[in-house]
């Protein structure tokens, strides 16, 4: 057994405010919680004493010490005829499959009642290090007596249970040779043609010296999502234990010889920077083992098998219901799939949901077809915070699952919330008007040229008195009196809040971009563009607003209605140059009529009466955490933030921060329960400014 290099994936980042997945995770089952909790410290102490020759054994009748399992030690066929005898022992009918005059493999079988030619395996390689005969000890307790302890146990605890799907008890041999056991058993399992489902290999499970309970899932491309559903079974069964994924195409332990026949197989090993550091040395005895982290990762080993040999497990589709202004009934739909029956009649699938910090309530589905599922949650006022998740359960009531994942509570489902909730909030929104007169302006889309730009200012005074007010703008709308078809493009919309009363040239800094892309006005009247990203407004200062383009071909305008506003508008057109970098120009008499949407905000107060003068985000604290830390970050201006977490894979897994934000120091606590230990990275955006920290759990 050699140490892993581990190999990480650059990160891709792809930015979304609402994204459809699809979620599975494997679901919690008293029946499986019952079978872990017969591994005990005991147990596994026994078993890795014997096998390391810290006490006496009996095998073949007779009394044995284990001293070393080298592979061309006198020892080792002891120790595979240990192996054979103790799963004979379980009820099995255990064989030997010889592999050259050194190299035997113990194997038994626990026969599937559902799928027999389908197997999972549970391995781990016996023979151990220093070579003999130069080093005549070698106990080799947590490298790998540990992991062989694990199968067995998994053998005995399961020998009397009954699953789906055929399961492989395997000690291999000649592992520290070069994986030979492993191979010769893969190459022979692909020649016979076996469906090989899934393989959990366990290497070195027992040694913790910093006691943070952190493991590596090894695994590669291939088996990625397998090795997420281990880790979901794990934080599911043993939520102490702290499963990290991460990627190793180096072929140092037994479920490598799994993936060259493109298997899916992952290596359950002890934290590579917290190793043993009596590796291979006559010093790896059980005297040095941490036991209550063996514990843990036995017993989470094989709440993972059993759950995919019974295939407890599902998956949710669901997009998440958007914060919006209707004080109706929302309707949250979600499809639920699984490869047992869902219970759809008595403890049908349910929506827990709470306003504000009451107490949950739930809600059965108002339709159903097949998969589908929609749950009508009642209207709420202007203000509300709703949370809101899902539980489902088998028809058989062996096992339940929530999403966001981590509830339990079983007939009926879902009882017990998860840490992690689905939150909308109900918004109101109006419709702000500024400006009647009947005066036409070519500007801002002064298509009889090239390029043009325009700062236009709105009095807090005039959005209230529009009926608006604090909240998000997310569209701005302009009175059109005649329509060119130019495309405009390069077409920039830009926003902030001013303590500007008059213009007297272009605004410089300061701006949020809330539309880029191109723009073509589409008709006379009321023409509205939707932000691609709202704006918040604060409803204290002023507005100003900045349009411009970059064209290389000219028609004539769109003019738009405009009023009288002396000071207000500043603007200029040329040919042949680059519009939105203008920093000439001109007052303006009259300004642009404008129409604004926007979603009032109940309760926006600046955070702090004091105002940052520059963008941070701070480092996690603290970091690393279990489960939860803390993000420290400011705004020297109002803007719409978003703070998203990420795995390691690049993939979006929590939306922390979505929402207009005024300027000050803010904190955010992200809560990671239902997530596996890792690293991870957070990234905050606002505006133009962005920036990404790294943040690593260990459970």
């Amino acid at each position: 057994m050699k140490t892993f290099k581990r190999i990480f994936l650059t990160l891709f980042i792809v930015f979304m405010l609402n994204i459809q997945t699809i979620y599975p995770q494997v679901g919690f089952s008293n029946k499986i919680d019952s079978l872990i909790n017969l591994v005990t410290t005991q147990s596994i102490s026994r078993l890795d004493r014997q096998l390391s020759g810290d006490t006496a054994t009996t095998i073949g009748s007779t009394s044995y010490t284990i001293t070393t399992r080298h592979y061309n030690s006198p020892s080792n066929p002891y120790a595979a005829q240990y192996i054979y005898e103790k799963f004979q022992s379980f009820g099995l009918s255990p064989r030997y499959q010889s592999n050259s005059t050194t190299d035997i493999n113990v194997l038994a079988v626990k026969l599937g009642t559902k799928y027999p030619n389908q197997y999972f395996v549970i391995c781990a390689h016996y023979d151990d290090m220093p070579s003999y005969p130069s080093n005549p000890l070698a106990p080799g307790a947590d490298d790998n007596a540990s992991g062989t302890c694990g199968v067995i146990e998994a053998a005995r605890v399961l020998s009397n249970f009954n699953c789906d799907y055929t399961i492989l008890f395997a000690a291999f041999d000649e592992e520290e040779r070069g994986l030979y056991g492993s191979k010769a058993y893969s190459d022979s399992a692909y020649l016979h043609g076996d469906s090989i489902v899934g393989v959990i290999n366990l290497d070195m499970i027992s040694y913790d010296g910093n006691n943070d309970s952190k493991s590596y899932i090894v695994t590669n491309t291939n088996s990625s999502l397998f090795a997420d559903d281990v880790i979901s079974a794990f934080n599911v069964y043993v939520p102490t234990l702290n499963p990290i994924k991460f990627f190793s195409t180096t072929a140092n332990s037994d479920h490598a010889s799994f993936w060259t026949h493109n298997w899916k197989a992952i290596c359950d090993i002890e934290d590579e920077d917290d190793f043993t550091p009596y590796y291979h040395t006559v010093n790896d005895k059980f005297s040095t083992l941490n036991l209550p982290y063996f514990l843990k990762m036995t017993r989470s080993a094989i709440a993972a098998l059993v759950s995919f040999s019974m295939d407890y497990k599902m998956s949710f589709v669901h997009t998440p219901i958007a914060s919006g202004p209707s004080t109706g009934t929302r309707t949250a739909t979600v499809v639920i799939t699984s490869k047992k029956k869902i219970a759809k009649l008595t403890y049908a699938p349910r929506l827990y949901y709470k306003i504000n910090s009451g107490a949950f309530t739930y809600v059965n589905a108002s339709y159903n077809n097949l998969d589908t599922f929609k749950f009508n949650i009642p209207g709420q006022s202007v203000g509300a915070t709703v949370s809101y998740y899902f539980a489902a359960q088998d028809s058989l009531n062996q096992f339940v699952c929530t999403y966001p994942a981590g509830g339990k509570g079983i007939s009926p489902p879902g009882t017990t919330a998860p840490a992690n909730l689905f939150v909308y909030q109900v918004e109101t929104t109006t419709t702000s008007c500024i400006g009647s007169g009947t005066a036409t302006v070519s500007f801002p889309f002064n298509t009889y040229w090239h390029d043009s730009k325009a700062n236009m200012l709105y009095t807090a005074s005039e959005i209230i008195a529009g009926g608006g007010g604090v909240g998000n703008i997310s569209k701005i709308g302009f009175n059109v009196a005649t329509v060119a078809s130019l495309v405009m493009n390069g077409f920039t919309v830009k926003m902030q809040n001013s303590n500007l009363t008059t213009l007297t040239g272009f605004v410089q800094n300061e701006w949020t971009t809330v539309y880029s892309g191109t723009y073509t006005v589409a008709g006379t009247g009321i023409q509205y563009i939707n932000l691609q990203t709202p704006f918040y407004y604060d409803g204290i200062n002023n507005l100003l607003i900045e349009i411009c383009f970059d064209n290389t071909t000219y028609t004539t305008s769109s003019t738009v209605y405009a009023t009288s506003s002396s000071g207000k508008t500043w603007m200029q057109q040329l040919d042949n140059s680059t519009g939105c970098s203008f920093t000439a120009g001109s007052a303006q008499s009259n300004r642009p009529n404008i129409c604004l949407k926007m979603d009032l905000l109940p309760n926006s107060v600046p955070n702090n009466l004091s105002t940052p003068n520059k963008y941070s985000l701070s480092q996690n604290y603290p970091n690393p955490f279990n489960p939860s830390t803390k993000i420290d970050y400011s705004l020297p201006k109002q803007g719409y933030v978003t703070i998203k977490i990420f795995d390691i894979l690049g993939r979006e897994v929590r939306i922390l921060i979505s929402e207009f934000k005024n300027p000050g120091y803010y904190s955010v606590e992200f809560n990671a329960n239902e997530l596996s230990s890792g690293v991870y990275y957070y990234k905050i955006q606002s505006g133009e400014f962005s920036e990404v920290k790294r943040m690593t759990i260990i459970k």
